[in-house]
């Protein structure tokens, strides 16, 4: 089929849309994780304490980034999408590479909430035209290659970033890390086009009314809240480990910047990236074998993951052995992050086409204004209070009883949705 609106074969560039969207997606991936791998020669530099190292980390980019989720939200779902992208790519990477020039604690605070406020419109933008894009048979497989993004960002972030940081300072990664996003929002704004909503979907009557309206018929839906709840209590102990990892791998395992950072790339990038695809193709595969896209039993598939995301990571950091440890942060890697296809895919799905901006939008306000608002800071007042050489452990460990919890959401939605789906027939 060709698109009326692409000129193109709908099969071939949708493709290209995924691709430009994924990069874009890694820029902000990028800017969102350098912080982590720069946390302890800031702190140094501005003397700072763990607690206000993890208001950097956390706070400072997650309330900006909350509040600033739902007006995006809003406008995803009734304005041009490719134009709020270009947009928002522009200004968090122009945001990124000023925190270069931080002159202490409260500049550096303010470039972080600016990073913080343009990233806010990345993802529901980029899920919503995906989602107009691939259908729920592909679903799970787009969104999974996208989530692609967040480890290869952090992978880039972590590994060239320590690359940079030993030869040129902090403030040089900065500056790096913003470049790419600069570099592409041109060219996303010239070659994607904007594509019909709802046209992968089939037609409904949804509210079009007031924001509060619109939010309790968003809420109603059968799993939602659950699977918002998940992604937050998910999102507190993941990103508050990557941020902290590097830290931890240097005060107890006495590793240098860059092998720390390398570590970090590896697990929370590369395998990451890895569990990502392997997931969301997997996810797609087992529902093709029973019928079609189930949102019940893809959110059971994607309960288990954070289960074993803790164990690992718990293990990690209770172990004195070095080698040990990297091999259980790779495992804690390799599954952090592959619960987003699945999820996504059940929540964009379940909120339909009219809907699905302020749904991601709620996800996002969550999950970092809670999760990477207060994860990063938790792990921070932890090792403040435990003090030590294992103070920044026992904060990981405190922050991986999120994602405990983050899997039995998971498996309420599963059995809501499940009853809904019963109810019905």
């Amino acid at each position: 089929m060709v698109s009326a609106l692409t000129g193109r074969s709908d099969g071939n560039y949708r493709w290209y849309v995924l691709a430009i969207l994924t990069i874009a997606q890694t820029c902000h991936g990028i800017d969102r994780a350098i912080i982590g791998l720069v946390l302890k020669p800031v702190g140094d530099e501005f003397s700072l304490s763990g607690e206000q190292m993890g208001i950097l980390a956390g706070l400072a980019y997650g309330i900006p980034f909350a509040i600033a989720a739902l007006p995006f939200g809003y406008a995803v779902d009734r304005f041009n999408r490719k134009n709020l992208m270009t947009f928002a790519l522009s200004a968090w990477s122009a945001a990124t590479a000023a925190c270069g020039a931080a002159t202490g604690f409260w500049t550096m605070l303010m470039g972080r909430a600016a990073v913080g406020v343009a990233e806010a419109g990345g993802s529901p933008t980029g899920m919503s035209l995906l989602s107009d894009y691939f259908g729920t048979d592909k679903r799970s497989t787009a969104i999974g290659i996208w989530y692609l993004s967040t480890g290869i960002g952090t992978a880039l972030a972590f590994f060239v970033g320590g690359w940079i940081v030993e030869l040129y300072g902090w403030r040089w990664a900065f500056v790096a890390a913003g470049i790419p996003g600069l570099m592409l929002a041109p060219l996303l704004f010239l070659t994607i086009k904007e594509p019909k909503r709802g046209q992968q979907d089939e037609p409904s009557d949804e509210a079009s009314g007031p924001f509060a309206q619109r939010t309790r018929e968003l809420m109603g839906r059968p799993g939602i809240f659950f699977c918002i709840a998940a992604i937050t209590c998910i999102a507190t102990g993941i990103y508050g480990m990557s941020t902290w990892l590097a830290t931890f791998l240097i005060t107890s395992h006495d590793l240098a910047i860059s092998s720390a950072g390398m570590v970090v790339a590896i697990s929370y990038g590369i395998l990451g990236s890895v569990g990502n695809l392997i997931v969301g193709w997997g996810t797609d595969r087992i529902n093709a074998s029973r019928g079609g896209f189930n949102p019940a039993l893809t959110s059971f598939l994607g309960a288990i993951i954070p289960f074993l995301t803790a164990i690992a990571a718990l293990a990690a950091v209770a172990t004195d052995d070095t080698t040990l440890a990297i091999g259980l942060i790779f495992a804690a890697g390799l599954f952090s992050a592959s619960y987003n296809g699945p999820i996504y895919a059940v929540i964009v799905t379940i909120a339909g086409p009219q809907l699905r901006g302020l749904a991601v939008s709620f996800v996002q306000l969550s999950a970092n204004f809670i999760g990477v608002g207060l994860g990063a800071w938790l792990i921070g007042r932890v090792a403040d209070e435990v003090g030590g050489q294992d103070g920044v452990a026992w904060g990981i460990a405190a922050a991986m009883m999120f994602c405990i919890f983050g899997g039995i959401f998971l498996l309420l939605a599963s059995r809501q949705i499940s009853k809904s789906q019963t109810s019905r027939s």
